[in-house]
């Protein structure tokens, strides 16, 4: 059973304004269908106004389609219950492009990271550091760096730090919302580097929205193009075809 499936989603958004212009074409998706297996990542690649961002929002539980489903291990998530919905919700992550503005400047590391730790478990203080040394290692930072708020860091560092926070609850899924596209090449391939070994250790898959190919390309199992609101799915990717 696929991990992910979403069969012919659509949503479209009305016309605002005083004349009621018509929705610019590539706002909105357009009877989208994928599937993502367990522990793999699928890059949808689009320029902007593509419908990236509409799309992450619809498979992070944050906008539901006009229509179409959108299965998550066998669940309908957007007729679900409130117990599939709270799973959903712990089970399912996000990292998005802009890491400072993902996290509350004035909390530390380590209560940003223990965010989701404090919402889903009951750890002791003890529990909790111990939990947030280990993830903040696991993405290439150290307990040292658990005191330090987000103006003391860097954006390579922030990135990492709101990676840690994504993985702490071990979700099978992580959608990956242009997460290096404000870095430079070297930041960039660190970054993504860290989220192929965390994979492989604990099988997260990955949905990677981006516009960059070159990351696609780099990160990516499978590449779906996105394109005015449709998407084709392909086993195999040449930028130039």
């Amino acid at each position: 059973m696929s991990l992910l499936i979403a069969d012919e989603i659509t949503k479209t958004y009305s016309a605002t304004g005083w004349f009621r212009k018509q929705t610019p074409e590539g706002k909105g998706v357009r009877e989208i269908s994928f599937t993502l297996e367990e522990g793999s990542c699928l890059g949808i690649l689009g320029e902007s106004g593509a419908g990236k961002s509409t799309l992450g929002r619809i498979v992070l539980g944050l906008l539901p389609p006009d229509s179409g489903t959108l299965t998550f291990r066998g669940i309908d998530l957007y007729r679900s219950g409130r117990s599939e919905r709270k799973q959903w919700r712990r089970d399912i992550q996000v990292v998005f492009q802009d890491s400072y503005s993902a996290m509350n400047p004035r909390m530390t590391v380590q209560d940003i990271v223990a965010e989701p730790l404090r919402n889903y478990e009951r750890k002791s203080s003890k529990e909790e550091r111990s939990a947030v040394a280990e993830l903040l290692e696991l993405v290439g930072l150290g307990a040292d760096d658990m005191t330090k708020r987000p103006k003391q860091m860097s954006g390579g560092q922030l990135q990492r730090v709101n990676i840690a926070r994504a993985i702490a609850l071990k979700p099978k899924l992580i959608v990956l919302d242009e997460p290096v596209s404000s870095m430079d090449m070297i930041i960039q391939k660190q970054i993504l580097d860290h989220l192929k070994e965390l994979k492989e250790k604990i099988g997260t898959a990955y949905l990677f929205i981006s516009h960059d190919i070159s990351a696609v390309q780099y990160f990516a199992d499978r590449v779906a193009i996105l394109d005015r609101g449709t998407l084709e799915v392909r086993e195999s990717f040449d930028p130039f075809t």
